[in-house]
C-alpha cells in the first residue's frame, strides 16, 4: 500500500516537472526537474526584459499589446534667450521609477479606482501602482511587433499628458530633445533624479534613456528622413561657426529648422547639438565631429564658470553640489586641478553621448573588404539603430554598462584619465598634443580668440 502511494506521489510530482531525490544526509527532497508548463520559459524571459507590474506579462507573451512606464514630467524655464528677451523657452524635464504596465491594464486599473468608495483620482491611484513615485504621464516603450499606428496613438496620449501642463516651445521632437538633454545633465552632474516625484534614481532612469531616443529617432523618421538631414546639416553649420560667437554665456536657444525648408539658424546648445548628432548622424561622422564638439563643449563649460554658472545646471535644481560653481569666476585655468573641476561635467556628458553612439550604431564587423557607397553607409547605420531598438532585452540591458561606465568616468582624478576612460584619447593626439590639459587649454583659447 505504501508503495503504491509512493508511486502516485512520484506520477503527480512528474506532472508538475518536479522529482523527489536524496540528499547527501539522507534526507529526500523536492526540485524542480523539467519545466513542462506551458508558456513557463516565456515567463522567465519577461522578467529579464519588460514585464507588466498588473499581469506580469510583456512583449513575449502579448506583443502587441502596448506598453509604457509611469513618469513624471515637469515643465521648467530655460532661461533668456539671445535676443534678450525677458520670456525664456519652456521645455519639460521627464523622470521616471521604470515601472511597465500595459496601457489596457492602467486603464482598467483607472476604472477600478474611480470605482471605490472613496473614488480615486487617475494619476493618485496610479502613484500607489508606482511605489509612491509621483506620475502624471506614461511613456510608451515600443516592442518589435506593436502595430506603427498604435504606438502613434500612445505618443499623441503622452503629448497631450504633457501639454496639460501649459505651454512649452517648439516641436515634438525639439521638446524631447532637450528632454533628453536635461536627462544626461543630471548623470553627468550627479544631480537628483527625485527631487520632485519622490522616487526613481540612476538605475531606473538609465533603463528609461533609451526609450526617449527610441522616440526621438521615432519623431525624426516621420519626416522621410527631411528631418535628419536638416538636423545633420545643422550640425555641420554649427561646429564650422565661430565658438565665440556660438556659444553665449547665458542659455541660448531658438527653434530649430524643420523639416518645411526653413533656412533660420540654429542657436541651440552644444548640449542639444550632442543628441542632435545622435539622432542625425553615422557613428564615423560622430567620431570625425568628436573632437569640434569636445573644444566645444569644454569653452562653453569655462563661459560659464567664468561667469558664475554651473555647465550643465538643471532649471530650478539646487539639489547637487556638482552642480553648483565652487571657484566663481576666479578659477586659473592655468592651474590642472581647477582645470579639470571646470570641465569635468561637460567631459562625463560627452563621454555618455560617446557610449550612446556606440550602443546604437556600431553593429558586428562583417567580413568581406568591399567599399560601399556613401549613401550605403547611411541606411547601414540607420538599419542598426531600428535593429537595436527593436530589442528589447538590449535596451533594458545597456543600463548596466552605462553605470559601470559612469562610475568608471566620474572616479577619474584628472584630465588624462577622464579622456582615456571617455576613448577620446585619440582627439588629442591627433591634434598634436602630448597631454590633454594643453588640449584643454587650447580649446579654451581658442574660444576666446
Amino acid at each position: 500500500m505504501r508503495r503504491l502511494a509512493l508511486k502516485k506521489r512520484e506520477m503527480l510530482l512528474q506532472g508538475l516537472g518536479m522529482r523527489q531525490e536524496f540528499g547527501s544526509d539522507g534526507g529526500r527532497r523536492i526540485v524542480v526537474s523539467q519545466p513542462i508548463i506551458e508558456g513557463f520559459d516565456d515567463v522567465e524571459e519577461e522578467e529579464e526584459g519588460l514585464a507588466c507590474m498588473v499581469c506580469r506579462e510583456g512583449y513575449t507573451l502579448r506583443p502587441t499589446d502596448m506598453l509604457g512606464v509611469y513618469a513624471f514630467s515637469k515643465r521648467v524655464n530655460l532661461g533668456a534667450t539671445s535676443s534678450g528677451s525677458g520670456r525664456g523657452d519652456c521645455v519639460f524635464t521627464t523622470v521616471s521609477h521604470f515601472n511597465i504596465i500595459h496601457y489596457q491594464c492602467h486603464q482598467e486599473a483607472k476604472r477600478a479606482d474611480a470605482a471605490l468608495k472613496t473614488p480615486k483620482k487617475e494619476w493618485d491611484g496610479a502613484t500607489l501602482r508606482n511605489n509612491e513615485t509621483l506620475c502624471n504621464c506614461i511613456f510608451p516603450l515600443r516592442g518589435p511587433s506593436v502595430p506603427l499606428g498604435q504606438y502613434n496613438r500612445s505618443v499623441d496620449q503622452y503629448w497631450d499628458q504633457l501639454n496639460s501642463q501649459g505651454r512649452a516651445d517648439g516641436s515634438r521632437l525639439r521638446l524631447l530633445t532637450y528632454d533628453i538633454v536635461l536627462m544626461l545633465a543630471r548623470f553627468a552632474t550627479g544631480a537628483s533624479f527625485s527631487t520632485d516625484c519622490k522616487g526613481g534614481g540612476k538605475e531606473s532612469n538609465s533603463r528609461f534613456l533609451p526609450f526617449m531616443i527610441q522616440m526621438a529617432s521615432h519623431l525624426v523618421d516621420g519626416s522621410a528622413n527631411q528631418q535628419r538631414h536638416a538636423m545633420a546639416k545643422a550640425v555641420s553649420t554649427y561646429l564650422s561657426s565661430s565658438p565665440s560667437a556660438a556659444e553665449s554665456p547665458s542659455r541660448v536657444s531658438a527653434p530649430l529648422s524643420g523639416a518645411r525648408g526653413s533656412t533660420g539658424s540654429s542657436e541651440e546648445t552644444v548640449q542639444f547639438m550632442m543628441v542632435n548628432s545622435l539622432l542625425s548622424e553615422s557613428y564615423e561622422s560622430w567620431t570625425q565631429h568628436r573632437p569640434a564638439f569636445l573644444q566645444r563643449g569644454i569653452y562653453h563649460a569655462y563661459l560659464q564658470h567664468k561667469h558664475g554658472r554651473s555647465t550643465l545646471k538643471l532649471p530650478a535644481d539646487s539639489s547637487s553640489s556638482a552642480v553648483r560653481s565652487d571657484e566663481g569666476s576666479s578659477a586659473d585655468p592655468d592651474d590642472g586641478k581647477k582645470l579639470f573641476a571646470i570641465v569635468q561635467s561637460m567631459l562625463v556628458y560627452t563621454g555618455l553621448i560617446e557610449q550612446l553612439q556606440q550602443f546604437f550604431k556600431k553593429g558586428k564587423k562583417s567580413s568581406g573588404t568591399s567599399k560601399s557607397s556613401e549613401k550605403d553607409e547611411t541606411s547601414k547605420w540607420e538599419a542598426t539603430m531600428k535593429e537595436r531598438m527593436s530589442n528589447m532585452k538590449e535596451m533594458v540591458g545597456l543600463s548596466k554598462d552605462l553605470l559601470s561606465w559612469l562610475e568608471d568616468m566620474t572616479s577619474s582624478e584628472d584630465l588624462q584619465e577622464a579622456f582615456d576612460v571617455m576613448g577620446a584619447l585619440q582627439d588629442v593626439f591627433s591634434g598634436g598634443y602630448t597631454k590633454c590639459d594643453d588640449f584643454v587649454r587650447a580649446a579654451i583659447q581658442s574660444g576666446r580668440s
